[in-house]
């Protein structure tokens, strides 16, 4: 998991961000410690044990990268990509998602939960065991994917698709549907409790 280093600031209970003694919030030099783990993820096409909590990253390249163990939670990803990206164990609660594309990757354990996704696309890819609960989520595609015992349960899913998507034990409990399309997925074998309004 990411680093249980605690920021070096006088009462900060954060996590430190894993580059540096601080947490992401309380650095002085934001610019330069985006910039580093661009660079790592450049030279090493691995991103570990790293807590960027509330960062902003905009047109980055993230395809053919391992993610692994780290904290994005509340951080925002506009225009970038994952395809073929590797996720294993990483927090991406209350991120938001705007115009992303993220075909093929392979992801598993990932908790998005309380995400807003939006115009983004996620098809061809494995979402092995993984939490979108809660999740806003509108104009963007799942097609085509592993989504075997995902959550989506008490989510808002508008103008979005599951076609040809494995739903194996995932579960839409409470979720709000609204111009879905689960066209020649198997809904029979995923949970449902719909508000389907």
């Amino acid at each position: 998991m990411f680093t249980f280093s605690k920021c070096s600031i006088e009462g900060c209970h954060s996590f430190a961000s894993g580059l540096s003694s601080t947490c992401f919030h309380h650095s002085r030099e934001k610019e330069k410690l985006l910039e580093d783990l661009l660079r790592k993820k450049d030279e090493e096409k691995a991103i570990r044990n790293v807590s960027f909590v509330n960062a902003e990253f905009e047109g980055i390249d993230f395809d053919d990268v391992y993610i692994g163990f780290s904290n994005f939670a509340f951080s925002t990803f506009r225009s970038c990509t994952f395809n073929n990206a590797r996720l294993v164990s990483n927090f991406f609660d209350f991120a938001v998602f705007e115009n992303c594309i993220l075909k093929d990757m392979e992801a598993r354990y990932n908790t998005f939960s309380g995400s807003m996704i939006i115009t983004s696309d996620f098809s061809g890819s494995n979402l092995i065991l993984s939490s979108f609960m809660g999740i806003d989520c509108y104009g963007s595609s799942f097609n085509h994917t592993d989504l075997y015992f995902s959550n989506f349960s008490l989510s808002k899913l508008i103008n979005s698709s599951f076609e040809d998507t494995n739903l194996k034990r995932c579960s839409f409990r409470s979720a709000l549907l609204r111009s879905v399309s689960f066209k020649y997925s198997n809904p029979e074998e995923a949970f449902f409790r719909s508000l389907n309004v």
